[in-house]
């Protein structure tokens, strides 16, 4: 049995490291409890504040998915919106292409209700042209922009090029003629070439005028450019006649819509579908060359107009049946966030009944260290008292 000791107090310092521990284990009860997590940093739990930190990452992921699909159903609607309007305007057609096939009317009859005919099919076109959403035109079968090659812009600060307009261009490679002092400029696509002139809007040396700019059209091929002079907002340089000579843009055609629904690429985060051209000098409603002057001529126009509403339906229930799988979607993502949210929380905030009880633990047996330190004394006290 071993005897006390004067130089060490063995029990005494058996006590001191068991109230360092439990002190340690109070310590990190407390912190937990207080701030409500098991996990707050690396140390507490590596293999769960991974988890936990993949869990969050994925669950951000399919929230900002979720508010993508909600956005797009507004792109949707405007577009649904649209076709509404569309459709009502063709069947307009139709009522006066039967008003016009019937031989109540005489020719001049037959002219005015022309009249409002053609004013109708113009209406479709510029709705199916303005229809846009955040700057992108939903209903003229695509949208346009520039792609590699396009030297005319990518050199803008030497071409002196701005506001490029593209959208009724056909896809294809546009190259400039500019010779030098002719005060032209020529544009063409390989099929088909528009000269303007801009001699005109030059200053005497060539170039444009100092805080000035002008609008070139080429409306035949849906071409529209800005040539501007120095210190003008926005555009990187100066256009001195010839300096587009040789230079190109390359119109590419963006058929589809892409919407981004969860954190990959694959076809099960991205949803597409393609509106159709549902202008009225489209290929699918296809009203251009149709009128109502002769009697013929109505009867002919009445099954093109059918088959044009027969498509605008087709395009609407189409888009319908997108968007009800779209609300099928959100309704899968939130219920799968609402179980992930509940695995993070499980992996990383404390059990608060467990957490309370390793705390009233450790103070216990604080408590009882300390008074067990006093009684560790003992042994050198009885020393004290022999030597007395």
């Amino acid at each position: 049995m071993p005897t006390a000791r004067i130089n060490h107090n063995t029990h005494l310092q058996d006590v001191h490291r068991m109230l360092a521990v439990h002190s340690a284990n109070m310590s990190k009860e407390i912190g937990q409890l207080s701030s409500g997590l098991r996990v707050e940093r690396a140390s507490d739990d590596p293999a769960s504040l991974a988890l936990a930190d993949g869990i969050r990452s994925e669950v951000r992921a399919i929230t900002e998915g979720t508010r993508n699909i909600q956005q797009t159903f507004s792109l949707l609607q405007v577009a649904d919106g649209s076709l509404n309007e569309i459709a009502a305007m063709v069947n307009r057609m139709r009522t006066l292409a039967m008003q016009g096939g019937s031989s109540i009317f005489n020719d001049v009859d037959r002219q005015n209700i022309n009249s409002e005919f053609e004013q109708l099919r113009e209406e479709i076109d510029r709705i199916a042209g303005s229809t846009t959403y955040n700057g992108r035109q939903l209903l003229t079968g695509g949208n346009n922009s520039l792609g590699p090659g396009s030297t005319a812009a990518d050199l803008a600060s030497t071409t002196g090029l701005s506001d490029i307009r593209i959208d009724e261009a056909i896809p294809g490679t546009y190259t400039f003629i500019d010779e030098p002092g002719d005060g032209l400029l020529t544009i063409g696509n390989g099929v088909q070439t528009q000269t303007v002139s801009i001699g005109e809007d030059l200053q005497p040396d060539g170039s444009v005028g100092d805080t000035e700019f002008f609008r070139v059209i080429f409306d035949r091929l849906g071409v529209r450019v800005s040539l501007t002079g120095a210190d003008v907002a926005g555009a990187p340089g100066v256009y001195i006649d010839g300096a587009l000579d040789g230079q190109q843009l390359v119109v590419e055609e963006e058929s589809g819509l892409t919407f981004q629904m969860g954190p990959s690429e694959t076809s099960n985060d991205v949803s597409r579908v393609d509106i159709m051209d549902m202008r009225a000098s489209g290929p699918i409603l296809n009203l251009t060359d149709i009128s109502i002057v002769t009697i013929n001529d109505a009867h002919n126009a009445l099954e093109r107009l059918g088959n044009a509403i027969q498509s605008i339906t087709t395009e609407r229930n189409l888009l319908g049946a997108f968007q009800n799988r779209l609300q099928l979607s959100v309704a899968t993502s939130d219920a799968v966030v609402e179980r992930m949210v509940n695995t993070e929380s499980e992996i990383r905030e404390v059990d608060v009944a467990r957490s309370i009880t390793n705390l009233s633990r450790s103070q216990v047996l604080s408590q009882v260290a300390t008074q067990v330190a006093i009684e560790a004394d003992t042994d050198i006290e009885r020393i004290l008292s022999l030597l007395s």
